[in-house]
C-alpha cells in the first residue's frame, strides 16, 4: 500500500516537472509574437506561481524566476522520496523498463 502512494507522489512530481516545463516552452512563443496558453495548463500552474512570487520575489526585469524555482523544488521532493526510501528507485526503474 505504501509503495503506491511513493509512486504516486513521484508521477505526480514528475508531471508537474513536465507541465512547468512545457509552460517555459510555450512562454517563449511569445518572442515571435504568438500568444498561446491552454486553459488547462494555465490552471495547473498559475496558483504555484503565485504562492511562490507571494514569498519570494522572482522577477528580474523581464526574467520570470518562478519555473526555475519551482523546478528546484520538484528536485528536492524527490530527493527526499528518495532519501526516506531508498529502494523505491528501483521500483521506478522496474516499472519503467
Amino acid at each position: 500500500m505504501l509503495d503506491i502512494i511513493y509512486i504516486a507522489i513521484f508521477i505526480f512530481l514528475e508531471l508537474i516537472f513536465y507541465v512547468v516545463f512545457i509552460d517555459v516552452i510555450i512562454s517563449w512563443l511569445l518572442l515571435f509574437w504568438i500568444n498561446f496558453r491552454p486553459k488547462f495548463i494555465a490552471d495547473i500552474i498559475d496558483p504555484m506561481y503565485k504562492f511562490v512570487r507571494s514569498i519570494i520575489p522572482t522577477t528580474f526585469w523581464p526574467i520570470d524566476f518562478t519555473p526555475i524555482i519551482i523546478i528546484i523544488i520538484i528536485y528536492f521532493l524527490r530527493w527526499l522520496l528518495f532519501l526516506l526510501n531508498p529502494w523505491i528507485e528501483d521500483l521506478i526503474k522496474n516499472l519503467v523498463s
